[in-house]
């Protein structure tokens, strides 16, 4: 086996890796996940209706893998606002979806 090959064989190990890892990211962060495309979420400071969703590292409070939920801004009771926003809810921060509290943010119990 000369360099080259060990290089290539290493590579190609790493992206096998990397792919596993992120798969794996993505289902722990859907599985705990109550929020559907469409529903109106809140956090300590906007609501929003989802649009879409990311995967993201997380945060410092929440060091594991969780969803990022964009959208435009609604009023509290969910009519869109006169001048809407594109606007970002962290899981982590969930504290509302549909007009319902979260129980320790969506995480389960």
């Amino acid at each position: 086996m000369t360099k080259q090959e060990y290089r290539e064989a290493l590579h190609e190990i790493n992206v096998k890796a990397e792919n596993e890892r992120r798969v794996l990211a993505r289902a722990f962060a859907t599985e705990h996940s109550p929020v559907n495309v469409g529903d109106y979420i809140s956090d300590h400071y906007d609501t929003i209706r989802v649009e879409s969703w990311d995967v993201v590292n997380g945060t410092y409070e929440y060091p594991l893998h969780c969803l990022v939920y964009r959208g435009m801004t609604c009023k509290k009771d969910g009519t869109p606002r006169k001048n809407p926003k594109s606007c970002s809810i962290y899981h982590c921060n969930l504290l509302r979806v549909n007009g319902e509290p979260v129980k320790n943010h969506g995480y389960g119990e």
